[in-house]
């Protein structure tokens, strides 16, 4: 890794933050939509921060920001979905960020959703994973809460996932040679 002065961390607050969101755009991210919520206000809120915490027993985490109506429903009804995004579902990931390229933000009615007779939205049809989640802890950091959830049933589909990195979307493939 090289570096040279302009690289180099300032203490200039908004500089630092500038370089900080610069270098995050290249991590990649995998893709999710959390749901949660009562049957019928149920809410959803496309992701980039989701992550194991354990296999033993199984525990998930996922970033949302402290203001937003999601993280109200997770703390009022104690439960959350994480739908982790296909390749083929860019269009849930821009509908449930606000941005939909046809029809409403945030409109649960315009996804495809596996339940059984009498359930509310849960799993995304077509999700490589889904988590069903009861709510373990909330901590706030900064202007995010993390929620670790302890999972309680999962649904695995058979599609590649859909990733987020230098600010576009795409989708993993495996290098030549490598195991």
């Amino acid at each position: 890794m090289t570096s040279d002065a302009s690289s180099l961390a300032t203490s200039d607050t908004g500089v630092l933050r500038d370089q900080f969101l610069s270098a995050m755009s290249r991590v990649p991210l995998s893709v999710a939509v959390v749901v949660a919520g009562a049957p019928d206000a149920r809410i959803a809120l496309t992701v980039g921060t989701f992550i194991s915490v354990s296999a033993d027993p199984p525990m998930v985490l996922v970033a949302v920001k402290s203001g937003s109506p999601l993280y109200s429903a997770v703390s009022q009804h104690r439960r959350f979905v994480i739908n982790v995004l296909s390749c083929g579902q860019v269009e849930h990931s821009e509908r449930f960020s606000g941005r939909p390229r046809t029809g409403r933000p945030y409109d649960l009615a315009e996804a495809r959703w596996i339940r059984a007779a009498g359930e509310t939205q849960r799993f995304l049809e077509g999700a490589v994973a889904a988590f069903d989640c009861e709510l373990v802890e909330a901590r706030s950091i900064a202007s995010h809460v993390l929620l670790i959830g302890r999972v309680d049933e999962i649904v695995a589909g058979e599609d590649h996932p859909l990733v987020y990195c230098s600010r576009a979307y795409g989708t993993l493939s495996p290098l030549a040679g490598a195991v």
